[in-house]
């Protein structure tokens, strides 16, 4: 199968396309940005439509959003998830030092934080953040992030199906792609948080 057409495993793909929607759903409640990525790839090729992925990414990101904010507002006093939230904490508090002294910029910039986004929206529900700076914040990085994701796919699958049209070097090639994608949101991150942290240092200082 890998050495088969590209066009089949598209074929394939659009016979199950509803499917690979309900997938990119959940995925997205959960903040699977690997999968937009995938879906932008496939989007590209034509086995999903573009504007479907869109508005289905962007939905199951905000519910996903508000599961997260609303839990973290339930699970504050429980004994039980106190570990949790203590390690969401440690979390937001690294990558985030500025985070209660501005929380709409902080919520805002998770987003695109690898790893931060979740303990931070937890956190918000746990100090209680108003829900509207909340929602605003979150609503606007989401439309932000969902579109660009989307794009870094799309041209990735375009790119790629102009060098081959073989299904297992296209499967290949995404596999690499996401691999040295992620290295690349790793060190962004770690440059980012040195910026933060310095910055709030020199401002206690």
């Amino acid at each position: 199968m890998l050495e088969q057409s590209i066009d089949f495993f598209v074929l394939f793909v659009q016979d199950h396309r509803f499917l690979g929607y309900a997938i990119l759903f959940i995925a997205m409640v959960f903040e699977g940005e690997m999968f937009l990525i995938a879906a932008g790839m496939l989007a590209s090729l034509g086995a999903f439509d573009g504007k479907d992925v869109l508005w289905i990414s962007f939905i199951g990101v905000v519910l996903g959003n508000l599961m997260w904010y609303n839990l973290g507002a339930k699970l504050k006093d429980a004994r039980i998830t106190r570990r949790i939230l203590k390690r969401a904490e440690r979390i937001m508090i690294f990558f985030l030092p500025e985070f209660r002294e501005n929380p709409f910029k902080s919520i805002f910039f998770s987003k695109f934080i690898y790893g931060a986004n979740r303990a931070t929206v937890i956190m918000s529900g746990v100090l209680h953040i108003p829900f509207k700076l909340f929602f605003k914040a979150e609503f606007l990085a989401s439309i932000v992030w969902v579109v660009l994701y989307f794009e870094i796919g799309y041209f990735f699958g375009f790119a790629a199906v102009s060098t081959t049209h073989k299904a297992g070097e296209f499967a290949l090639m995404a596999l690499i792609f996401m691999v040295a994608f992620i290295l690349i949101q790793k060190l962004i991150t770690h440059q980012y948080e040195r910026h933060e942290r310095k910055k709030h240092e020199n401002n206690n200082a």
